[in-house]
This record gives structure tokens, C-alpha cells and sequence, in this order.
């Protein structure tokens, strides 16, 4: 199954503790699915050649690490659903500008290097729509161009968000510009780095909110290309694969956990993280992996290599610190603001519980030299999160193992309403008539009713603070908190917000509603039947006996 072809020579008493791993380079198994060259197998890791040029551990260690760097591509094989997907880019080439000797410069350029460019002035433009390889401009004048790729010389925000469309200003020159481009020319191959799950959606057809947008449209938010756009018109998101840098943000700021990182799922965390039990972690982003070509890992760290930098969320980084046991170490040039606040809310909740931090940010080299005694055992728990559960059931579930009964006080976090945001909803009992539109809002099961005991309960750890339920509510008795997470029992668990007695009909004695409705209807229409004693009799009754009574009423 596992193939290392090295220089390096381990004792026969080693190897064998590893029956999965191949030796040897002669062998030409049929089974043979991961391997340090790429020609020998279906996945390639690399990171193995990287460990043994950089590892200070001793024979034992330094191969359990191997072994463990393998699991991990095997997780992936095994977990991760992405598929690949290709288009035909041709070599027309639209540049987007006014006429000038930069721009005549560039066609020219351009030509040399086998695109067929040409220059529209941008003020003819209305619409820019497609994709890489099937772009379409639609004129002032009705009329529509085709290209595969653009180069802007203005100032636009938007049309960089396509892939195949780049600004002159973000390169140093035009060669660079072109070798870009040329990059993409042909057959060009991408895959799904996003899945997404409707259901689990705080956006997905909901009414908006009022400003028209919808109450929950984070990943939108922080999409830096035409990833993920939203169609407000019919509250929809829009996914474009092709589109997407596959950087994982929108992972990372998703609350619920509708979205998950295809190349690197929630379950191929936990099916990897299996093997770091007791391991003190270094946990790199592989597009990083070359600027540590040349440091000395200690035997203690066991390097854990994932995709992309910006997807790692709070329930992500719990995991690794809970299921490792240890605190860990993140090395990455590029933390995502969701990341940065997942970071502090996770030490905050260590160094409020442990007195100290779950992870260390290492953004460069130099700070990463300083933090390789810094990991610590601290507490080991696993656990498996169900198909489908919500991120917030995955996080709490996880806290809920630390707290046990304690009471911790509380840990802030969401004051920017932006990002990552926990808190709780106060429901003001007495404006409650327990309609259940709240329950009817909610999508992660926070709220639910108990239709036995006719009250409405809450879990503030499994709510999300969207806040749709807010504006559900007619009577306005709910309001929404931002104040972060209590670590405490009753946080997690579900507690009664407001409750109600059944109300029988007056005539024939059968329960028919609850009290709080009949209240609220009888202070709503009392008024206005106050002449008819007969109409304001109906305002107790069932709807069988209330036609009973206005058919007696008439004779």
C-alpha cells in the first residue's frame, strides 16, 4: 500500500513493525497507492523526502513519523470527494483599456509569445460574464466578444475575482503577466475544493434580512475570487469550482459546517489525527512546505501536512490539540482572519481551563526556531463526529469533555459580528406563546419544542447567533447576545425558555390550544367583540364548537 524508495536504510527489526510500507524499489505491487515518487503510485508524497532531509529523531521515531505522514495522504485518498474537472483555454486574448504605447507594447509581446490579443476600450463594456476559456463581453451596442483570457490595464476590483482575468498593476512586468497565462492555455485541469451541504445553510432560501441580503453570508463575505456569490434574489448561493483559489476561508468562517474543505474534510482530520496520539504536532500547509527545506526538525515534533492554509476553523484546531493530546505548533506566512479568531478563541477556552495556550503561531522561520519546546501534553480526548453534524455540536461536544461540571465563567469572542461569533438569545417569557415560529427558523436544532411538556428549549452551544430567529418571533420577544461561550454544564445543555398549560375549550372541555395564545387572542380581538357576547364566547372555543355557537347565534 505504502512504497519509501530512499537512500536511507532502516533495520530489518523496524521495517517489519511496518508491514503497510514497501522497501523496496523493485517491487511492483498492484496495491501500491501512496509513494515518495510520483511515477510509482496514485498518490505522491513528498513530505517523506522532506522529513528524512530534516529530521534530528532517532531510527524508531523518525520512521513512525513516516508511517504517520503516509496515514495521512491514505485519509485523504480515502476521505477526501474532490473531483477533477477540465476545459479547453484558447490563446484569445482580450485586453481590457484605453489605446496607449503600454498597451500597443504588450500586444506585441504578446503575439511573440502565441496569443491572439486584441484591445477593447472599457467603456464599452457593460457586462462581463463565463468563465476561463468561455468568457463573454456584452456592449453598450447589443454586441458580444468571446475570449478565453483578459488582462486588465484599469482599475476594476471585480473582474480579478475571475480566474483567466488579471490586472496589469499586480505584476512586475509584462512577461510576467504572460508566463501566467500561458500556464493555462490547452487542456486546463481543476478540481472541487468546496462541498456544501443546503440544509445545513443559515442563507440557503431564507427570507433576508432588512437590509435584503440574508442573515448569514460569511463566506461570501471573505471569498477573495467568484468562489462563492450569493443571489439574493433568490437566496441562493453560487458555486464556481473553477473559479475558486481553494484556499479554504470560507471553511474556516462557516458556522454551521454547510461548507467543508473537499480536498481536506473534517474526516480526514480525524482519520489522520488516529495516528498522532501523543504526539507533539508541527502542522504545515503544503503550499508552504518548501520554505523549511532547510531546518533541523527536533525528534519530539511529528510534522502533519495539510492542503491549504486559510480552512482550519475552531472545531479543527480543538480536534488536533484534543486528539494529539498535546498543545501544537501552526506554521503558516498566511493566517485567514476566520483562522485568527478560531486561534484565539480556542486559547483563550486552554488558558482559561489549563493555563495554557492550545497552539503557537509561527509565521515565519525566526519565530519558529523559538517554539519548539512550547508544545505540552495537556488533555486527550477522541471522539467522531456524526455524518453530517454541525460544527457547533463537533465543537461542544469537545468542551463539554473539559468542562465536566465545572463552571469556568465566560469566554468572549464574536465582538466584531463578522467572523467566528458565539453568544446566546434571551426569550422574555411573558411576550412568548410558545407559536414555535422560532423553532421554525432555526436549522441546527438550538431551538426546539417538547410538544409534552409545551415549552420551548434552548442550547446556546448548538446556536450559531445568525439571528434569524429575531425577526421570526411576531411577539419580539427574542433578542440576541454576542458574549461568547460559557464554559460551564448548563451551556450545553438544553434549558426551558418559556412554557405554557393546554387550554380547553369552554363548551365541550377538549384541549385545543395553548393558554399564552388564547390570551394574546383574546387581548388582540376582545375589543372589538365587546358588544357580542356570543363572538366573544367563540374566542375560547374549539373550531368545532365555535361554528356551533355563531350558527345558534344567527337562529
Amino acid at each position: 500500500m505504502f512504497e519509501l524508495i530512499s537512500s536511507h536504510h532502516f533495520s530489518q527489526d523496524l521495517q517489519d513493525q511496518y508491514p503497510l510500507i514497501s522497501f523496496d524499489s523493485s517491487s511492483q505491487s498492484s496495491e501500491l497507492i501512496i509513494s515518495n515518487r510520483q511515477e510509482n503510485s496514485q498518490i505522491s508524497a513528498p513530505e517523506l523526502d522532506w522529513y528524512l532531509q530534516n529530521t534530528q529523531a532517532d531510527e524508531a521515531t523518525k520512521l513512525a513519523n513516516l508511517h504517520r505522514l503516509f496515514q495521512n495522504k491514505l485519509a485523504i485518498f480515502d476521505h477526501a470527494p474532490f473531483k477533477e474537472y477540465s476545459l479547453e483555454v484558447g490563446n484569445d486574448l482580450l485586453l481590457i483599456g484605453s489605446d496607449s504605447p503600454t498597451a500597443q507594447d504588450f500586444i506585441q509581446k504578446a503575439q511573440n509569445e502565441g496569443f491572439n490579443p486584441s484591445l477593447l476600450d472599457a467603456q464599452k463594456i457593460q457586462h462581463i460574464s463565463g468563465k476561463i476559456g468561455s468568457f463573454i463581453a456584452l456592449l453598450h451596442d447589443g454586441e458580444e466578444i468571446s475570449f478565453s483570457q483578459a488582462v486588465l490595464f484599469i482599475h476594476d476590483e471585480n473582474l480579478p475575482k475571475f480566474l483567466g482575468i488579471l490586472s496589469i498593476q499586480d505584476f512586475h512586468s509584462p512577461e510576467e503577466v504572460l508566463a501566467l497565462l500561458k500556464t493555462r492555455l490547452g487542456n486546463y485541469t481543476y478540481k472541487t475544493t468546496t462541498l456544501y451541504t443546503p440544509s445545513l445553510c443559515q442563507y440557503h432560501q431564507r427570507r433576508p434580512d432588512k437590509n435584503g441580503e440574508g442573515f448569514c453570508h460569511k463566506c461570501v463575505n471573505v471569498c477573495p475570487s467568484f468562489g462563492v456569490t450569493k443571489d439574493d434574489s433568490i437566496m441562493e448561493l453560487i458555486f464556481s469550482q473553477v473559479d475558486c483559489m481553494g484556499c479554504g476561508g470560507c471553511v474556516a468562517t462557516c458556522p454551521t459546517g454547510a461548507l467543508d474543505f473537499a480536498p481536506y474534510t473534517m474526516d480526514c482530520l480525524i482519520q489522520s489525527l488516529r495516528f498522532y496520539k501523543d504526539t507533539q504536532i508541527l502542522l504545515i500547509p503544503e503550499n508552504f512546505l518548501s520554505l523549511l527545506d532547510e531546518i533541523n526538525i527536533p525528534k519530539h515534533i511529528s510534522p502533519l501536512i495539510i492542503p491549504r492554509e486559510k480552512f482550519p476553523s475552531e472545531a479543527h484546531l480543538l480536534a488536533i490539540a484534543q486528539e494529539s493530546g498535546n498543545s501544537f505548533i501552526f506554521f503558516s506566512p498566511i493566517i485567514s482572519r476566520p483562522s485568527q479568531e478560531a486561534i484565539k478563541l480556542v486559547n483563550d477556552i486552554y488558558q482559561t481551563l489549563f493555563q495554557t495556550d492550545a497552539l503557537y503561531v509561527a509565521n515565519d522561520i525566526e519565530t519558529l526556531q523559538t517554539l519548539w519546546d512550547k508544545p505540552k501534553s495537556i488533555i486527550q480526548y477522541s471522539y467522531t463526529p456524526s455524518p453530517q453534524e454541525s460544527k457547533r455540536k463537533h465543537f461542544a461536544e469537545r468542551l463539554i469533555f473539559m468542562i465536566k461540571d465545572g463552571d469556568f465563567g465566560q469566554v468572549e469572542s464574536g465582538e466584531s459580528g463578522e467572523m467566528i461569533r458565539y453568544g446566546e438569545i434571551k426569550i422574555d417569557e411573558d411576550k412568548c406563546t410558545l407559536c414555535n415560529s422560532c423553532v421554525g427558523a432555526c436549522n441546527v436544532n438550538s431551538l426546539i419544542a417538547n410538544s409534552k411538556k409545551l415549552t420551548l428549549e434552548y442550547n446556546p452551544s448548538l446556536c450559531t447567533t445568525c439571528g434569524y430567529c429575531v425577526p421570526s418571533c411576531p411577539e419580539d420577544a427574542i433578542s440576541l447576545h454576542l458574549n461568547g461561550i460559557r464554559l460551564a454544564p448548563q451551556y450545553f445543555t438544553y434549558k426551558t425558555m418559556a412554557k405554557d398549560s393546554l387550554f380547553s375549550c369552554i363548551e365541550c372541555g377538549k384541549p385545543f390550544a395553548t393558554s399564552k395564545s388564547i390570551e394574546k387572542i383574546k387581548s388582540m380581538m376582545g375589543g372589538h367583540f365587546a358588544d357580542d357576547p356570543i363572538k366573544l364566547r367563540t374566542l375560547e372555543c374549539c373550531a368545532d364548537c365555535k361554528v356551533k355557537l355563531m350558527l345558534e347565534g344567527i337562529k
